[in-house]
């Protein structure tokens, strides 16, 4: 049932009641539509890769064609246990079967023997990287297989 306008209304103020109403249905119905869904997050990936010397236990988020990825390297001296520590860190990207696409050193992190490193590959593919670890006690390199860019 509609309800009823007092008697007293007059056609100018039935109008206003009325433009009001559409108005406030109007405005309900507009916030009610959905807003664009944003591209899920990935979760972060992670490796553990050996050398006689190092163990390099790394975490990046998935890689994606012209997109950064940040690379977080917790390394390990293995011959005494200890981080990893004044290094430097380069990262070198290859496209299977091809040259260098990708070069970069990475920050000293706030913790002992974190680095960490910004990756940017700007074509999809397969890629190999390989990890450069060097100071005064160590000058190892793993090349590592295996990563996809999407």
């Amino acid at each position: 049932m509609y309800p009823t306008l007092p008697a007293k209304t007059t056609a100018g103020g039935r109008s206003l009641l009325v433009s009001l109403m559409i108005a406030v249905v109007l405005f309900a119905s507009c916030s009610s539509r959905q807003q664009p869904q944003a591209e899920p997050e990935k979760d972060p990936l992670a490796r553990t890769e050996f050398t006689q010397r190092i163990e390099n236990y790394f975490e990046y988020e998935p890689l994606r064609a012209g997109k950064q990825s940040q690379f977080l390297i917790h390394l390990t001296d293995l011959s005494d246990g200890t981080p990893v520590e004044k290094a430097e860190v380069t990262l070198t990207a290859r496209a299977k079967g091809g040259g260098e696409v990708m070069h970069t050193k990475a920050r000293i992190g706030k913790v002992t023997g974190i680095y960490v490193a910004d990756v940017t590959i700007a074509d999809k593919g397969d890629y190999d990287i390989e990890f450069h670890i060097k100071n005064a006690k160590i000058d190892e390199r793993l090349p590592l297989t295996d990563f996809k860019v999407e």
